[in-house]
């Protein structure tokens, strides 16, 4: 049966929230100017490998083929806010690709993308050998451990999200592959950059790429009846892009503060052999024991040489607790914790404006506390009045909810607090039309990862229900239920502009 093209109100928005499973995709259907068609907005199309859609039913291919009946395989603009797989790899597919079939007018990306940018081409490149120096790391701990170690499968599934493939354990030749094709500049060397990649050539045949930077003039969505976007996301700040976790009260639960690793100068060392010293600098195990007068033989001993006496007041030099062996590998772990962070912040953060009531959609990608608290560095001028990151959250009424609802993705606080949080958002007139959407798939987040996801955040989700008054919807969850004390109107003026399907939600709003 052929899909329904979707269409907005007359007055407003519909936005589509896909439920294939965990990750990020989103059509909005906007007013075209003048009548005619509806104007097609996609932001990201991804999710994570294995995880279940509602009701095990459809999957990410379906949800692309589903988006192109319903837009007729046109998109007026295709936002993609960060390269990771849970955002990106519905875009492209080896072999048989549903999306190559779409006409892409134009795409949006974050300034960190633009391969004309100083500073991003920096980024890049260092994270093009840190991800080199993983590969190497991963390919020798391989070695060295057995198929089921656990920090291996936690390495490949950081190097998954990274390459963005199918989370099994990838196979040595093809992390060779992968190596070369980095170490060459390859731009198709993953499925991620592959997806952005397809993105960016469509778009180029149309209205072409814009490579957005926070505080630059709102843009206006093309073809649209008004609608306007501003830009709040990614900061131009290397600090801020690495800070991920919040601080003292900023964190939820109230209070609570996580602790950070940062293993950035671990990752520079590994280089691009994947060792921590360079190779002029290293002896090859065998043959610095061959030799058993040797330094290495004297001084660090063999297996089985002497004597590994802890509790006498003489240890031998051999003693086999002073060799570290092959220990230093299981860094990898640390080094692709390194890798990844950072990246979340890098993600395009767009508060789209309706012109009639100036409610505002915000569309965070998976913004955490960096960038955050950026977002007050941001002021635009309006017939002569500042708007501010302060105001745009004022007047949100749709949170796209940053992560998942991961820790450091929504800071908590008061609405006089000088960061951004969620208190500042929908404040007075907006307040009660405020809904969240969460994209998460609560039980396989925290059974079938190592360490556990916690998505979304129990303290985080009670937030947003209470803040809703219940208007929250979540990838696997089948509706929302109507809290104690919320009027029976209210309820049901939410659930006739809501529609509640196993593959999507559509939540309308009216701008009037």
């Amino acid at each position: 049966m052929t899909v329904p093209r979707l269409r907005p109100p007359d007055d407003g928005v519909t936005v589509r929230m896909y439920r294939q499973g965990h990750g990020d995709c989103f059509l909005l259907a906007l007013p075209r100017e003048g009548g005619g068609d509806p104007v097609y907005v996609l932001v990201d199309c991804g999710c994570e490998p294995g995880s279940p859609a509602y009701l095990g039913g459809a999957r990410i291919d379906d949800v692309v083929r589903h988006i192109g009946e319903a837009t007729r395989w046109r998109l007026d603009l295709a936002v993609v806010t960060h390269g990771h797989r849970d955002h990106v790899n519905g875009f492209w597919k080896e072999g048989s690709n549903p999306f190559a079939r779409f006409r892409i007018d134009e795409a949006w990306m974050a300034w960190t993308e633009d391969p004309a940018d100083e500073l991003a081409g920096e980024l890049r490149r260092r994270r093009r050998d840190a991800l080199l120096g993983l590969i190497g790391a991963r390919r020798m701990l391989a070695d060295a451990v057995d198929d089921q170690d656990p920090v291996l499968h936690r390495v490949d599934a950081l190097l998954g999200v990274e390459l963005g493939g199918g989370g099994e354990l990838p196979r040595l030749g093809d992390l060779a592959a992968a190596g070369e094709r980095l170490a060459a500049g390859d731009a198709a060397r993953s499925v991620n950059e592959r997806a952005m990649k397809l993105v960016r050539d469509k778009a180029r045949a149309g209205r072409g790429v814009r490579y957005l930077s926070p505080g630059e003039r709102p843009r206006v969505v093309a073809g649209s009846a008004g609608v306007r976007a501003y830009v709040l996301g990614p900061p131009r700040d290397e600090r801020l892009l690495r800070d991920e976790d919040p601080v003292g009260d900023e964190a939820f639960p109230r209070g609570s503060q996580a602790r950070g690793l940062s293993f950035h100068a671990a990752v520079s060392a590994a280089g691009r052999s994947g060792a921590p010293f360079g190779g002029r600098h290293c002896v090859p195990l065998e043959r610095a024991l061959d030799d058993p007068g040797s330094f290495f033989v004297r001084h660090y001993g063999r297996e089985g040489d002497g004597v590994d006496d802890r509790d006498g007041v003489e240890v031998p030099p051999d003693a086999a607790w002073r060799r570290i062996g092959d220990e230093w590998l299981r860094s990898a772990e640390a080094l692709a914790l390194a890798l990844n962070t950072g990246v979340d912040n890098t993600s395009l953060v767009l508060a789209f404006e309706l012109p009639r009531t100036r409610k505002v959609l915000l569309f965070v990608g998976d913004a955490r506390r960096g960038s955050w608290v950026s977002w007050p560095r941001c002021e635009w001028r309006e017939n002569g009045a500042a708007v501010t990151a302060r105001d745009l959250l004022g007047r949100t009424v749709l949170y796209k909810v940053g992560h998942h609802g991961s820790h450091g993705a929504t800071l908590d606080g008061r609405a006089d607090d000088p960061h951004p949080n969620l208190a500042w958002m929908a404040r007075g007139e907006y307040a009660g039309e405020f809904t969240a959407m969460i994209t998460a798939v609560s039980q396989w987040a925290a059974d079938d990862n190592d360490p556990p996801w916690h998505h979304p955040l129990p303290s985080i989700r009670r937030a947003l229900l209470e803040k809703a008054q219940g208007r929250v919807f979540q990838t696997d969850v089948a509706r929302p239920e109507k809290p104690a004390g919320v009027p029976d109107e209210a309820w049901r003026e939410f659930m006739a502009r809501a529609d509640f399907q196993e593959l999507y939600f559509d939540w309308t709003i009216h701008d009037r």
